[in-house]
C-alpha cells in the first residue's frame, strides 16, 4: 500500500511540477488600421481610444511607416521616441528585438526552461525601442521577435499575415 501511495505521489508530483512550467501563450489579429495596439499583460490588442484608456498595460504599436517612398511595417513601444506614437499614449517602455527563429524553433519554445536556453545568449543591449516587420506591406520580412517588458519578463512573439483579417500575432510569455 505504501509503495502504490508513493507511486502515485511521484506521478502527481512529476505532472504537476512538468505542467507548472509550461509557457502560457495566446493570439491576436492585428490591424495598423485598427487594433494595433497589443497588451502582453491583457492579451488583447486594442483600437487607439482604447488604447489612451490603458496606456499603462500598452506595450507594443503595430504601425506603418514611410521610408523614403516605401511603406515599411514595424513594432514601435510607446517610448515616444521618433514620434511614431501620439502624444497622448507615451510612456511605457517595453523593448523589443527581431530574431531568426524559424517556426519550428518558435513552436518548441514551451516551457520556461526552452525560453530561457533559446534566449539567453540575447543581452539587454540587443533590445530597442523598435523593430522591423517588413519592408513592404505585402511580405513578412521578419517572423519572431524577443520583447522584454520594464520588470524583465522576456516573450516571445511570431506575426503572420492573415490575409483580409490583418496580421495574426502569437504571443509566448
Amino acid at each position: 500500500m505504501k509503495n502504490r501511495l508513493l507511486i502515485i505521489f511521484c506521478v502527481l508530483l512529476f505532472t504537476t511540477g512538468t505542467h507548472a512550467q509550461r509557457l502560457p501563450s495566446f493570439t491576436v489579429v492585428m490591424r495598423p488600421d485598427g487594433k494595433s495596439y497589443l497588451s502582453i499583460s491583457k492579451k488583447q490588442a486594442y483600437t487607439e481610444p482604447e488604447a489612451a484608456d490603458l496606456k499603462a498595460s500598452i506595450d507594443f504599436a503595430l504601425i506603418f511607416t514611410k521610408d523614403g517612398l516605401s511603406p515599411k511595417l514595424e513594432w514601435y513601444n510607446l517610448s515616444g521616441k521618433e514620434g511614431k506614437i501620439p502624444v497622448n499614449l507615451t510612456g511605457t517602455a517595453a523593448k523589443i528585438n527581431a530574431i531568426s527563429f524559424d517556426r519550428e524553433q518558435f513552436d518548441k519554445c514551451k516551457t520556461t526552461g526552452d525560453l530561457i536556453r533559446m534566449t539567453g545568449h540575447i543581452t539587454a543591449n540587443s533590445f530597442s525601442h523598435y523593430a522591423v516587420i517588413s519592408q513592404t506591406m505585402d511580405v513578412i520580412s521578419q517572423h519572431c521577435f524577443i520583447a522584454e517588458s520594464t520588470d524583465g519578463q522576456r516573450v516571445l512573439l511570431w506575426i503572420s499575415k492573415n490575409t483580409n483579417e490583418g496580421y495574426k500575432v502569437e504571443v509566448i510569455q
